[in-house]
């Protein structure tokens, strides 16, 4: 089977020949990984992309990391729209820069979002003024087209909206005063997301007009323990409106897959419902991949548990072999499941531990799935 095959075998909740890998890095593992593979070196980036460039960040998959893929047997390749064609973030003194969206950032540890120092609708009559960016502006899919058109038939392509709804609104109103405004003035809450709704339903348009593979929509809704917000007000807000996003996809027989950390379990019956057949990232010390297999197995394939908040930064490459070992056993049986760490590999997750991953990967992930050793 090539990337592709193995993917949509998985998705259809069929045993393809092995388990599928997904893998994404921050700049500082990547950049070891070039290094370790002998790929590029940073000297050549420079040469080759210019002073300072990073041809590995914000989705920018290069010659460079598709080679790298290709070496750790990576199946996937996930790619959202850009900012538009000659766009450049504004910046400032203090190394505080505003995007697209007017939020002002300011960054932090390499790999890690940056944090969000300013949301520009602070008042309600904000909103009323406010001009969202334009999703059909030129240049907005020009990185989706390029790789579709490189690698489209090799790798399962995935594509869609990160930071959806809920996480769109908070970002721009912010967090707690969101949260209020879902008790004191839910007409505001409502007249803002439908805006979003506008937005997302536009390029969610634009997206399937193309060939991906699978319709992919970022929106965490969970923390350690339990939904972000109520699942009454997760279902007043968010439910109706995600679904006329997801109606999209669904319309032209795109599998969908969500992506939200924490522990959603209060909701899944919810995303299935409304259209969800991927769930990412099952985050295993939040939310138990065993449970989500055995109760929601049949209707949904399992996408990340690799848990990195524990056993890939702070874990042994034993403990790495042992986790994967457990996910194939478990919730690998019957198909369903593409493996992935269940974010961004970041600085502080040991070369030797990703190798490991790797490797088990590969050694223990084959269908159909035969004895394998504790």
């Amino acid at each position: 089977m090539d990337h592709r095959e193995r993917v949509l075998a998985t998705i259809n909740l069929e045993e393809p020949d092995r388990v599928p890998i997904s893998l994404e890095f921050s700049e500082i593992p990547l950049k070891k990984m070039f290094n370790y593979y002998g790929i590029i070196s940073e000297e050549e980036i420079k040469r080759k992309y210019g002073l300072g460039a990073r041809p590995y960040e914000e989705g920018l998959l290069s010659e460079e990391v598709i080679n790298l893929y290709e070496k750790l047997g990576c199946d996937l390749l996930h790619v959202e729209p850009t900012s538009p064609e000659n766009w450049k973030p504004k910046k400032f003194e203090d190394g505080v820069w505003q995007d697209e969206w007017s939020l002002l950032c300011k960054p932090r540890v390499p790999g890690t979002i940056d944090w969000f120092v300013h949301h520009p609708i602070e008042k309600y009559e904000d909103l009323e003024n406010y001009e969202f960016p334009d999703p059909e502006a030129p240049g907005r899919f020009r990185l989706v087209d390029d790789i579709i058109k490189k690698y489209g038939d090799k790798f399962a392509i995935v594509s869609g909206i990160g930071w959806c709804l809920f996480e769109r609104a908070w970002l721009l109103r912010g967090f707690v005063p969101l949260i209020k405004d879902m008790i004191v003035n839910p007409k505001f809450v409502e007249k803002l997301m439908d805006k979003i709704v506008e937005y997302d339903i536009k390029i969610a348009k634009l997206a399937v007009e193309r060939p991906i593979d699978i319709f992919y929509v970022g929106d965490d809704y969970g923390g350690q323990e339990r939904l972000l917000i109520s699942p009454t007000l997760w279902r007043k807000f968010i439910k109706p409106r995600l679904k006329k996003i997801l109606s999209i996809p669904k319309s032209k027989g795109i599998p969908v897959c969500i992506h939200s950390d924490g522990n959603i379990s209060s909701i899944i019956k919810d995303l299935i419902e409304i259209g969800v057949s991927i769930l990412n990232p099952v985050q295993p010390l939040a939310l138990d991949p065993i449970f989500v297999k055995e109760n929601f197995g049949d209707k949904l394939c399992l996408f990340g548990t690799i848990d990195i908040q524990k056993t890939l930064p702070f874990g042994t490459p034993e403990d790495v072999r042992k986790e994967i070992l457990q996910r194939i056993k478990t919730v690998g049986q019957g198909g369903g499941l593409i493996l992935a760490p269940t974010h961004t590999i970041l600085p502080d997750v040991p070369m030797e531990n990703i190798l490991a991953m790797i490797k088990t990967i590969h050694k223990f992930g084959k269908y159909p799935l035969r004895c394998l050793p504790s």
